[in-house]
């Protein structure tokens, strides 16, 4: 399987040249197929040994990029680099800063190595977008930041509560996917996060707050929690513990980020939260992630 290429112990070992790393990117971009072309369903190309990153169809001469229409389109770092530098997000729970990140991939540019990571936490983000949450739901507010340097922002969190029996017979409940917004906690802005992130008919539950309860697609039950640990445990545990780690992280890893950069930010923390129970293939994800993404410019995300 591709995804092999993708496994810790072998990824830095098989894949260390530039040719081999276009390679790969090829097979993602064709879903596991050397060549595929959309415009006549032809397998056949040709391949020009100065210029691996095109290819030809042989049938309807329809010519085809490896970089086109990904993330790494119009960059002009290496596809190597660009596939270590995913890695390297993708390795921990930790995550890695740009500085960490510029010593791992041996580069000068900050500015460079800083624009790769957003650009992938961008692809992240898309590709989360795509999942809506079902089913039980805990759905609460949350602020990041600190007041004394200005740097607060609201954000919506909601994550999906499963419950099942152990192999004792004991009821127990775990966390599924989760989404977040960076958005004020209004009634407008919570319908709308529901409208996007949620599918209609799903059960939520909430605090007291009255932008969260009256919901509509959404079947809402509340209970005013007021601060008080014992009770915020037992009717919302996951979120508020997803919260809790988010910033943690946030702080840990970043030492901070600011209210620009935030959606940016969560947007690596939960896609990897989202898949923390697959990490053998969480690099292959997350490169297929890449490949996948609507090409997007710096200005594009940040202004």
């Amino acid at each position: 399987m591709i995804y092999e290429a993708f496994l810790t112990d072998r990824f830095f070992g098989e894949v260390t040249t530039e040719a081999a790393a276009i390679s790969l990117l090829w097979k993602l971009k064709f879903d596991g197929a050397e060549f595929h072309c959309s415009g006549c369903g032809g397998s056949e190309y040709y391949q020009m040994e100065c210029r691996l990153d095109v290819r030809q169809c042989r049938s309807c001469r329809k010519q085809y990029r490896v970089r086109a229409g990904t993330i790494f389109e119009n960059s002009k770092t290496s596809v190597l680099k660009w596939l270590r530098a995913i890695y390297f997000v993708m390795q921990g729970k930790r995550g890695v800063s740009a500085l960490e990140l510029m010593r791992h991939l041996g580069m000068n540019s900050y500015g460079t190595v800083w624009a790769m990571l957003h650009k992938i936490r961008e692809a992240l983000r898309q590709r989360d977008e795509e999942y809506k949450l079902k089913g039980q739901l805990e759905l609460d507010g949350a602020t990041f930041g600190r007041r004394e340097t200005g740097t607060t922002q609201e954000v919506l969190v909601a994550v999906e509560t499963k419950d099942w029996v152990d192999a004792k017979g004991k009821p127990k409940s775990k966390a599924g996917f989760a989404k977040v917004v960076v958005a004020k906690e209004t009634k407008e802005n919570a319908q709308a996060f529901m409208d996007q992130a949620v599918e209609p008919g799903s059960m939520v539950n909430t605090d007291g707050s009255p932008s969260l309860r009256t919901l509509k697609g959404v079947d809402v039950d509340y209970q005013i929690v007021g601060g008080r640990k014992e009770v915020v445990n037992s009717w919302l545990p996951w979120v508020h513990k997803l919260i809790s780690n988010s910033k943690a992280w946030v702080v840990g890893t970043h030492h901070g980020v600011g209210p620009d950069y935030l959606t940016s930010y969560l947007a690596e923390y939960f896609y990897r939260f989202n898949r923390r129970h697959d990490p053998k293939r969480l690099f292959h994800r997350a490169v297929r992630a890449c490949v996948l993404a609507k090409p997007v410019t710096y200005a594009a995300l940040f202004g």
